[in-house]
């Protein structure tokens, strides 16, 4: 498997070296399908250029993925990706490459965000992912954090001009104990040119689950704001992406009994999502998943029937959670 991602990766390094432009000129139907994909290899090998003409076509391209996320968002999970099983030099490689293009391109807040995500990144490669770090592990994990801290704020102005720097912000201010109201003015303040932006929304959700120190109130409060202003089959479709995503992030089987998500809105909102997106096969595999999990029979078994031929085990979190919902339709 290491052999074959290496070879994929020279592949990569060979394309872009050499058929510039390529990737955009191959690329699908609906660029949010493979942007992230796209976006982590980039970073990978520190093509600044591709990753500044995947975001601008992603800023253009508002078309859903089949899993219903927008270009921009999809870029900045690619971007999220922990590369924990590399090196503490890849990472300070990381970091000295993208300070160079912050400082080459010194107007693009893109590149600032990046360089901001790339010192996040190697603070939490220090701390590591064990449950009890060590004390230098912290020290250094410390010193990172205030490292990346300090270059945010030096770099403010630039950053601020565009949204995208939202997300490596959150990530620092939930390493250094920031809480959650902290990390939604920073939100709010963004949400002031474009108080629909989905990708924000998103943005702010891992702060606001259990494992961050939120609470299931602040959770619902968070969702039903993303839904001001918006018509109902736009709300209720925001409600379930919403969370859908924090049903992946943590909650997984216990998203109604651990969180104040309503099952009648979930199910208008998947539903309207899958009438915006027919084709999603991701969205009418969930539908099955949360009518289960909410034990609804006369939901739950049309929609199951409609997907069992080819299920989408992504959809369920796992085959554990197909299996169990068959089990449960066929005891009726």
């Amino acid at each position: 498997m290491e052999f074959e991602v290496v070879v994929k990766r020279m592949l990569l390094a060979w394309a872009l070296a050499f058929l510039p432009g390529l990737a955009l000129a191959q690329s699908p139907a609906v660029l949010a399908d493979d942007i992230s994909e796209r976006a982590a290899d980039a970073m990978f090998w520190g093509d600044w250029d591709e990753l500044e003409r995947l975001y601008t076509a992603a800023r253009k391209d508002m078309r859903r993925a089949r899993e219903g996320g927008l270009a921009v968002c999809q870029m900045a999970s690619g971007l999220e990706r922990s590369y924990g099983q590399e090196s503490l030099a890849y990472h300070e490689a990381r970091v000295a490459g993208t300070l160079e293009w912050a400082r080459f391109r010194r107007d693009l807040p893109l590149a600032h965000a990046v360089h901001l995500r790339a010192l996040v990144d190697l603070a939490w490669f220090h701390r590591g992912n064990t449950k009890v770090a060590t004390a230098q592990r912290f020290a250094e994990f410390n010193a990172r954090l205030n490292d990346a801290l300090t270059y945010s704020k030096a770099n403010a102005a630039v950053l601020s001009r565009d949204p995208f720097y939202a997300n490596p912000q959150l990530v620092l201010m939930r390493g250094m104990g920031f809480d959650v109201d902290r990390q939604l003015e920073v939100v709010r303040k963004n949400l002031r040119n474009d108080p629909t932006d989905e990708c924000l929304y998103r943005s702010a959700l891992a702060g606001l689950l259990p494992k961050a120190g939120g609470e299931p109130r602040q959770l619902e409060a968070w969702v039903r704001e993303s839904m001001r202003g918006q018509a109902d089959a736009v709300a209720s479709a925001r409600y379930a992406r919403l969370y859908s995503e924090a049903t992946a992030s943590e909650y997984d089987q216990g998203l109604f009994e651990n969180t104040q998500a309503r099952w009648p809105l979930m199910r208008d909102g998947v539903r309207a999502i899958i009438k915006e997106s027919p084709d999603s096969k991701y969205w009418k595999n969930r539908l099955a998943y949360f009518a289960c999990m909410a034990k609804d029979r006369d939901v739950a078994v049309p929609a199951l029937e409609a997907v069992e031929a080819a299920p989408d085990v992504e959809a369920w979190g796992g085959s554990r959670n197909l299996q169990a919902c068959k089990r449960w339709v066929q005891q009726g």
